[in-house]
């Protein structure tokens, strides 16, 4: 760096007797390297409570303090017969700081459709209420470090279930793209009722699930970005997988002051076991919607 300084024409001598301290070489890479951290920072924090994907999970954490009202709406439709199926959840979400965060749901699901049974068909209907808990802690961050990390844990109750889900979650944001994948565990345990004479036996049955998520993400201006996700849903029963479905579609993310909505749209490729489309158990299309108001 060059300073130009007048020279005193009486005595030859400069008008600035010393240069500041501050100023000298050493002390101006150092405060050049601060601000560059203080930059990163401070880029960190501007994307800490967005979230550009419906299903995939990103390793940001809203800040200490930082409370999110978030109304999500699931629809499942398309199998052989008919069938529609929506699942709607109100989500309280509250940074705690030290990069945690937790979040409490109210859910509540509804299915309908035409089942076949020795030959005849019926109607059915199914709806469930339950609650949710979720705990985030962020490892590593996905713009100051190599790879953003996070771990999710989040349970639910229901009147004749509890589920246990867990994600290690990874990304990377590198300029205008946002990369993300999630290795999802998920355990329920379900009672059921059946007739032995005059009594009612009560049973558990158990249900494992695991799937593989992955969101690519553009930013093609200021607060919107539009992508795609790719879901692998495997359902496990003892050693066997049962079905595992490929997903895969696009989505867009828009974000303004206070408020954002994320949607994505997601046909059903394949059932890897089946070598073709599973319509019997599982929906031709599933697609969200996310919106979210911040205070």
């Amino acid at each position: 760096m060059k300073h130009s300084c007048s020279t005193n024409a009486n005595n030859g001598k400069s008008d600035f007797k010393k240069v500041p301290s501050f100023l000298k070489k050493t002390n101006y890479v150092r405060i050049k390297y601060l601000f560059f951290i203080l930059f990163l920072f401070t880029l960190s924090l501007s994307y800490a409570q967005d979230r550009v994907f419906a299903y995939t999970y990103q390793s940001n954490v809203l800040n200490s303090g930082q409370k999110e009202l978030e109304i999500w709406t699931t629809m499942n439709t398309g199998r052989e017969h008919y069938f529609k199926g929506f699942k709607n959840r109100l989500e309280f979400e509250i940074g705690l700081g030290k990069k945690i965060q937790t979040a409490f749901y109210l859910n509540n699901e509804y299915q309908e459709g035409i089942g076949v049974e020795n030959g005849s068909e019926y109607v059915y209907n199914n709806n469930r209420q339950s609650f949710s808990n979720e705990w985030k802690l962020k490892l590593s961050d996905p713009v100051a470090n190599r790879l953003g990390t996070a771990l999710y844990f989040e349970y639910t109750l229901a009147p004749l279930a509890t589920e246990l889900e867990g994600k290690l979650i990874f990304d990377k944001q590198a300029g205008n793209i946002i990369q993300a994948i999630n290795i999802v565990g998920e355990f329920e345990f379900e009672k059921e009722f059946e007739n032995e004479g005059n009594e009612i036996e009560v049973e558990t049955e158990k249900e494992t699930a695991m799937e593989l998520n992955y969101g690519l993400s553009c930013k093609l201006k200021e607060n919107l970005f539009l992508g795609l996700e790719i879901l692998n849903q495997n359902e496990i029963t003892g050693s066997e997988v049962e079905h595992s479905i490929l997903l895969a579609g696009a989505g867009f993310s828009y974000s303004t002051k206070g408020f954002w909505i994320n949607f994505s749209i997601l046909p059903q490729v394949t059932d890897f076991i089946l070598n073709k489309q599973d319509l019997t158990d599982h929906e031709r299309i599933q697609g969200r919607l996310i919106f979210a108001y911040e205070f």
